[in-house]
């Protein structure tokens, strides 16, 4: 039994109802983007000049052996991409509690006009999820837990993660012209039914994975050479809850849970082979 069917915590209905609101898209979003087609600019290189940005999904959070304070872990997916064939992982800034503005202040400035590959997971620290379950499954969810529903609610309303999201990418493109910029999302955190909330959360999840796609596509219709790579389907049955877990499921260890282990970074490592257009 896990950590997760332990909980006592049940939600009141005024939050689930919140809960529910978040995952409404705004007008007009588009949903994940295709694939672009191979491109030729960034295959000239026989070997990818890669760079990792973003938050603890980009560092490695959850799968140990940690080499620093932005707990980047050797079994993170920019370690086993730069075991891959043909790929050079240069430069690595990625850091746990990375939001956007903190991507395009402390870790932009490591990508150049050398930079051929680019990989980019963030987004997750705006809307918080693990604060979110913190403050909503407690036997009586109160005043915490409707605030950081609200702030989340109205943070998915406004679109600007959509609009932060395709900055960021533009700027990437800006200072590394050559490069393939891959854009991720999150896998989907808890296996369909446990409870409520938990489905909510999912539901959560998949509308800001929809979010960030349509940031990468906003940039890529500019011009710019940006996939958006879904993990989903990869770790579907691998959820919290499922037997098999590709996540962490314990909510008592902030470190790990909800973050991917080994295996789940092993199949980050998968979507984004079969998504470059690097040789």
């Amino acid at each position: 039994m896990t950590a997760v069917f332990a909980w006592k915590g049940r939600v009141i209905g005024s939050a689930a109802a919140a809960i529910i609101a978040l995952v409404v898209i705004p007008a007009g979003i588009a949903g994940p983007a295709a694939a672009a087609p191979p491109s030729s600019t960034s295959s000239s290189s026989p070997v990818a000049k890669y760079v990792a940005l973003g938050d603890s999904v980009a560092a490695g959070q959850g799968a140990g052996g940690y080499v620093d304070a932005c707990l980047q872990s050797p079994s993170g997916y920019p370690t086993l991409l730069d075991a891959a064939p043909r790929t050079n992982l240069l430069r690595n800034p990625s850091c746990s509690g990375a939001t956007i503005a903190d991507v395009a202040a402390n870790q932009l400035s490591q990508v150049n006009r050398g930079t051929t590959l680019v990989t980019l997971t963030v987004g997750a620290n705006e809307v918080d999820l693990p604060g979110i379950l913190a403050a909503c499954s407690v036997p009586e969810p109160g005043l915490e837990c409707l605030l950081a529903v609200q702030a989340a609610q109205d943070y998915l309303a406004s679109g600007q993660l959509t609009v932060d999201i395709a900055g960021l990418v533009t700027a990437i493109a800006t200072r590394s012209p050559a490069a393939e910029i891959l854009v991720t999302g999150y896998a989907i955190p808890f296996q369909p039914g446990l409870q409520p909330l938990t489905d909510q959360v999912n539901a959560l999840t998949a509308a800001m994975n929809s979010l960030i796609a349509a940031g990468a596509a906003g940039a890529a219709a500019s011009g710019v050479d940006a996939v958006y790579v879904d993990v989903t389907g990869l770790f579907a049955g691998h959820g919290v809850g499922s037997g098999s877990s590709w996540l962490g499921e314990n909510p008592g260890d902030p470190i790990t849970f909800l973050h991917p282990n080994a295996a789940g970074y092993s199949a980050y490592r998968d979507a984004l082979l079969s998504a470059t257009a690097l040789p």
